[in-house]
Parts: C-alpha cells; sequence; structure tokens
C-alpha cells in the first residue's frame, strides 16, 4: 500500500542463501526490500525486541529463523521469516534442513539463543567477508572470540579450523619441507596442526557432518 510506496519487503529468490555476502547485511536489505535467511530474521527480531516482544535467533545449516515465547501456551514457537513469519514446527525444518539428532542434542542447531550468542552468529557475516579475502589471521581471531563467548557456535568453529588449515597451506607454500622451519615457524605450523583437526573433531563430536548448501525450504 501507500504505507510502504507498494514496495514490500519480500524474499530474494535470486539469492536466497546470501551467497553475495552484501545481501546478507541490513543495509542491503533495507534499501532493496528483497532478504534472505539471514537479513530477515535479523530485522525481525530488532523490530519485534524494540515492541517487547520476547524473541530470540535459532540457527539451522545455512539458515536462521526466529524463536517466539508465546506466554499463553508456555513455550518457544519457530517463526519463519522468509515465509511471512508463519510458524514452523521443528519436524518441518527438520524435513527441509537436514541435521543429525545429535546436533540438536548438543545444542549446535535449534536452540535458544542468549542475546550474546545472537551477537556470535551475526558476527559469523565476518567469518565469510575474511575468508572469501582471503584474510585467514583475522578470520582466525574473530572465530577464536566467538567460540570462547559460545563454545557451540558451529559456523565459529568450522571457520577457526578452516582458517588454520588456509594458513598452514600458505606455511607449506612456501616451506615444502616442514624441517626447514626454524623453531618459531615450527611451533606456530604444529599448532596449527592441532588447531585444525581439534576444530573438526569438535564440530564432528557435536553432532556437524559436512553438508552442501540448499534451499529446499524456499519450494
Amino acid at each position: 500500500g501507500e504505507w510502504n510506496s507498494n514496495r514490500p519487503f519480500a524474499y530474494d529468490l535470486s539469492d536466497p542463501l546470501g551467497h553475495n555476502i552484501q545481501n546478507k547485511l541490513l543495509s542491503t536489505y533495507l534499501e532493496t526490500r528483497l532478504g534472505n535467511c539471514v537479513s530477515m530474521p535479523i530485522l525481525f527480531l530488532i523490530l519485534a525486541d524494540r515492541l517487547g516482544v520476547k524473541v530470540t535467533l535459532s540457527t539451522a545449516p545455512f539458515h536462521l529463523y526466529v524463536q517466539y515465547y508465546d506466554d499463553e501456551i508456555d513455550r518457544w514457537v519457530n517463526l519463519e521469516t522468509t515465509d511471512g513469519a508463519n510458524p514452523a514446527r521443528n519436524a518441518w525444518i527438520r524435513q527441509n534442513i537436514n541435521m543429525t539428532d545429535k546436533s540438536i542434542e548438543s545444542g549446535i542447531y535449534m536452540r535458544v539463543l542468549s542475546r550474546r550468542e545472537i551477537i556470535g552468529v551475526i558476527a559469523g557475516i565476518l567469518l565469510e567477508h575474511y575468508g572469501e579475502r582471503h584474510n585467514y589471521i583475522q578470520q582466525h581471531k574473530i572465530a577464536e572470540t566467538i567460540i570462547r563467548h559460545d563454545p557451540k557456535n558451529i559456523e565459529a568453529i568450522l571457520a577457526y579450523g578452516s582458517a588454520a588449515g588456509r594458513m598452514l597451506d600458505l606455511i607449506q607454500i612456501e616451506n615444502p619441507n616442514p624441517r626447514d622451519l626454524n623453531p618459531f615457524e615450527r611451533q606456530r605450523y604444529n599448532e596449527l596442526v592441532e588447531q585444525n583437526a581439534t576444530a573438526f573433531g569438535v564440530a564432528e563430536s557435536l553432532g556437524w557432518r559436512p553438508e552442501k548448501a540448499k534451499a529446499a525450504y524456499i519450494d
């Protein structure tokens, strides 16, 4: 209607998963009014919070959604902001996005996030940003900070391990034989090997499994 200049907010079907990081930003969403499963739930959260509605975010692989606390039924209700903020049963989410039982039991997916944990999830955009720019040192530092405040942030765990692996690759390009490294370089090399292996080991122990990003839930 006239109140929004006949430009409603809608799902960006051209990039539903936000492969272009720019499309995950609120500034892009507000300007284009086309959002995805990152920008849409975050804006919903901000507006609902301003209105005093008890909401939070929750995660699934490559996906964010809102959880709203319904006082009448005394429980949290999933809201899918990419689908008109309609209620979404856990079974429906799991039907459209594959997750292991262990990943839900461990809390890396589908848990009610605290305010501190929400900040870590939003900061995940920075992990992608620095990863795309091959700034693995900065990506590694940010991931480490997020994990310190939320040890179950699976995206940070994976980014931490991946950044360590990328830094190892750079060392090996310059020094194909690790035996040629000086003591300081060898210590750093061994630390990165351990961090890479430990991060992916922790991720798998929490129920994470590699999966290609998909947007089946938009059908």
